[in-house]
């Protein structure tokens, strides 16, 4: 069996309309790999015969930045003894007034804003970084559990500080370098990526709008809007526009290739001890989904439950670890690409919601997973 139906699959999510561009889906079992692409890295159009997608082009992984880098950094500290979960994070970041620890930080319950447009505020990453430390926060930390991306913009900003490298700097000498991948921070050349999105027309919608999140700015806050399609710069408007690029919640590129082998090294413990990972593997008592940085969930295969730790990504990413079984899955469908307004004020109505790529990707991982084999090892797959 192969992988292709499911990038077949991904492909003919939504109408016609809003059909993600390009679809990759790779899963790794032991030390055999199956990955399959399709679809378009550059659509064709006029004057451009177009560029397929494959398997060589790093994706903007959005979200999964979150556990690819600041949750495996975060690792890598506390088996170190640099980073203590538990202290408060105003321990490594003086100007945080609140009393919120770092793992509250990590599990996404720390009280924190669900969403603020960084970039709508004048000023550079470093106004930016204490702007995310000193805004109010929206419930009392430990509480509740609310999806913000501030968290891990703080939780990065904790690894700068105690490593005193940027946060790509300590993914690659931490990471990317003794894993021996490419995976870095962009931008990274054009021809080494897939395009990602069309334009900013989804954020500035959710500003236009006030939805999913109400924020107190217009449009006009902000006149960096890009109306052109993005490959090799990061989508997310705070990386992009309020933290140069280099943020602990997203900024990372990578290959489906890359985060396979990234997935067996924090299972295996390569890069930190098994103890370390049965740490961050721990469900949080407000929300037994959130584990440390992860989400954490159970599937069914042939051979049994499985535990996994696993991720999306906005740009319709997704990267999971097998806990029970030596099992990584890793791909996503590039949904806002050949679906949104060329221009940011066009709208960006329509599109596939992530959630959608991500149980079309897992379920094509689990018929492969129950085949307990991901195809023949061929020198091209072994990687």
């Amino acid at each position: 069996m192969t992988a292709r139906p499911t990038v077949d699959r991904l492909l003919g999510l939504g109408d016609e309309r809003h059909r993600p561009a390009s679809a990759i889906i790779g899963v790794r079992i032991g030390s055999k790999t199956q990955v399959e692409a399709g679809g378009w890295a550059v659509l064709p159009g006029p004057g451009t015969a177009g560029v397929p997608m494959t398997r060589e082009l790093g994706l903007d992984l959005a979200s999964v930045t979150k556990v690819a880098s600041t949750t495996t950094l975060a690792m890598c500290l506390v088996a170190q003894g640099l980073l203590d979960l538990d202290a408060p994070a105003r321990h490594y970041l003086p100007q945080f007034r609140d009393d919120v620890t770092v793992v509250q930080l990590l599990t996404h319950t720390a009280g924190l804003q669900p969403w603020w447009p960084l970039y709508c505020e004048p000023g550079d990453r470093d106004s930016a970084l204490l702007r995310a430390q000193t805004l109010p926060l929206a419930t009392a930390p430990g509480t509740t559990w609310k999806y913000s991306d501030l968290g891990l913009i703080l939780a990065g900003l904790i690894i700068e500080r105690i490593t005193t490298l940027s946060q790509a700097e300590a993914f690659r000498k931490l990471i990317a370098e003794p894993l021996s991948l490419n995976a870095s921070y962009g931008p990274i050349p054009t021809e080494q990526a897939a395009t990602s999105a069309d334009s900013d027309a989804y954020e500035f919608q959710m500003i236009a709008t006030g939805r999913p999140y109400p924020v107190p700015f217009t449009t006009s806050a902000y006149d960096g809007w890009r109306d052109r399609s993005l490959r090799g710069e990061v989508n997310d408007g705070n990386a992009a526009h309020a933290l140069a690029g280099v943020a602990g919640h997203a900024g990372l590129f990578s290959t489906v290739d890359d985060l396979l082998q990234l997935g067996a090294a924090v299972r295996d413990g390569d890069l930190f001890g098994r103890e370390v990972l049965a740490r961050f593997a721990t469900p949080t008592t407000v929300q037994p989904e959130q584990a440390v940085g992860f989400r954490r969930m159970q599937i069914l295969t042939a051979q049994g439950p499985l535990t996994l730790l696993h991720h999306g990504g906005f740009t319709g990413t997704y990267f999971a670890i097998g806990l029970e079984r030596p099992v990584v899955i890793a791909g996503g469908a590039m949904r806002l690409y050949g679906t949104l307004g060329r221009t940011p004020s066009e709208g960006a109505d329509g599109i596939v919601p992530g959630a959608e790529i991500h149980a079309a990707l897992l379920d094509g991982a689990v018929q492969l997973l129950d085949q307990d084999d991901p195809g023949p090892a061929t020198a091209s797959e072994e990687r």
